[in-house]
């Protein structure tokens, strides 16, 4: 990987910490001085000064205008907007008129609204424990004052949640929808638990493996109809567009289609950008849009995922592939791992990266969590692929998507089966510090890249004596 692969990634980084320490701090101060140390230290490189201080600068200069305009802001005791998310529980977030970002709200009772939904908020005001653009929450009550804006969105998710209830029995059912719409109301709070417990919550959220499935399906269909590139990038478009209309304009889902348009480029373009060249422009298009995911620690999770994919799960694939005692039968003449030590690899790798911000979110990890993806791996895009077609298709009368419901219901039963069964098992989680497991990660990463150096060298040792 050369440099010029890797040209947008300090100034991703660097926007990234700034946007931050700027949020943070509640000031521009700190976040300059990042700025301007971080093009110093590349001043050596050709044009990275320029791309630091161009681009990191604009996005934290672009953040404190929009935080002093929050601030400035003198927000009223009853307010009038409309949910920006799906708010099943007692916690809403509201797009206000003249607010830079969403308004966090406390209720007593669960709102129980969908996304879009208007409503009128009495309520009082507290300071934020968490950093962002709006410096106050607010607690107080909500009730509707009209029919959703996205009432399509709002349809789709009822009518495919009846048909579950309908076609499906047992607390499996609550994945479906879940990995097909990110809806959670048939999710009973015990079955969420275990999710949680075993590393497999983020399947019932829209993230970018739902895109990512999505848009290779579109393409694997135009290339068995030996289509070209340019209605594979039309299919994998219109098949990402139906799903954002699908699932509805929330703010992870439009981020979700975001990284999924973008990594769907560099894909097809993989000769002129690279995975970690695609990723940086993401974030720094998010960090410009929503400064606030500077301190978002799901865009953190997302991200630091996707990075540990691209750079260590082809590590650790390698390491494994060349520990297996009967690899060498079926060894490819490159030499590539085959494809359940990728899938390995690619669970490890996104825990490694990931587990050091759950333990600091949570103050424990889950030690199952590589074993439980890695059972799951197999089903997982059979769900949501059929079950996208079933909410398509449940839209329709005559009843057919309990066709393909009864063929996703025995594939949800195994992902709540496992669930069920680790988190059952002794120590599936464990209390943690984010200091030891970024400690214990970093001398397994340090190994694994040990063992690859010591096989390369060994590899090529003969050939230079020759």
């Amino acid at each position: 990987m050369t440099l010029s692969e890797l040209r947008l990634v300090p100034a991703a980084l660097t926007a990234w910490l700034a946007t931050a320490v700027g949020l943070l701090t509640r000031s521009p101060g700190w976040a300059l001085v990042i700025v301007a140390a971080a093009a110093l230290i590349m001043v050596a490189v050709s044009g990275q000064s320029l791309l630091i201080g161009g681009i990191a600068g604009s996005i934290v200069a672009a953040a404190d205008v929009r935080r002093r305009a929050a601030e400035a802001i003198e927000l009223p005791r009853v307010i009038v907007g409309r949910l920006a998310t799906h708010a099943p529980d007692t916690v809403a977030r509201l797009r206000v008129p003249g607010l830079p970002d969403t308004l966090t709200v406390f209720t007593e009772e669960p709102v129980g609204l969908s996304a879009g939904t208007e409503v009128i908020a009495r309520v009082q005001y507290d300071a934020a424990d968490h950093p962002g653009l709006i410096p106050v929450v607010a607690h107080g009550t909500l009730n509707t004052t009209g029919e959703p804006p996205h009432g399509w969105v709002h349809h789709v998710r009822t009518t495919f949640a009846e048909a579950v209830s309908t076609s499906v029995a047992g607390d499996h059912r609550g994945l479906i929808p879940g990995m097909v719409l990110g809806d959670t109301s048939l999710q009973p709070p015990a079955a969420a638990d275990v999710y949680v417990a075993t590393g497999l919550s983020h399947l019932s959220a829209v993230s970018g493996s739902n895109v990512a499935i999505i848009t290779t399906t579109a393409v694997v269909l135009c290339r068995l109809l030996t289509l070209g590139p340019r209605a594979q990038v039309g299919a994998a478009g219109l098949a990402l567009t139906a799903f954002t209309l699908l699932v509805g304009p929330q703010p992870s889902v439009l981020r979700a289609a975001l990284t999924g348009l973008v990594g769907l480029v560099a894909v097809v373009a993989s000769s002129r950008m690279t995975p970690l060249h695609a990723l940086s422009l993401a974030i720094l298009v998010l960090l410009l849009v929503q400064p606030g995911l500077a301190v978002d620690l799901a865009f953190a999770l997302s991200v630091s995922a996707t990075a540990g994919i691209v750079c260590l799960s082809p590590l650790f694939s390698r390491v494994l592939w060349r520990a297996l005692p009967s690899r060498r039968a079926h060894d490819s003449d490159d030499g590539s791992p085959g494809v359940v030590c990728r899938a390995i690899g690619v669970a490890v790798a996104a825990d490694v990266v990931t587990l050091p911000l759950i333990a600091l979110a949570t103050g424990e990890v889950s030690t199952v969590s590589i074993l439980a993806n890695l059972l799951v791996a197999p089903v997982t895009a059979p769900i949501t692929v059929l079950g996208m077609v079933a909410a398509v298709v449940a839209l329709l009368p005559g009843g057919a998507e309990a066709v393909l419901l009864v063929v996703v219901s025995p594939l949800s039963w195994w992902v709540h089966t496992v669930a069920t069964t680790l988190s059952a098992l002794p120590f599936s989680t464990v209390p943690a510090s984010t200091p030891v497991v970024a400690l214990g990660y970093g001398w397994f990463v340090a190994g694994a890249w040990a063992l690859d150096l010591h096989h390369d060298f060994h590899r090529g040792a003969p050939h230079s004596r020759r």
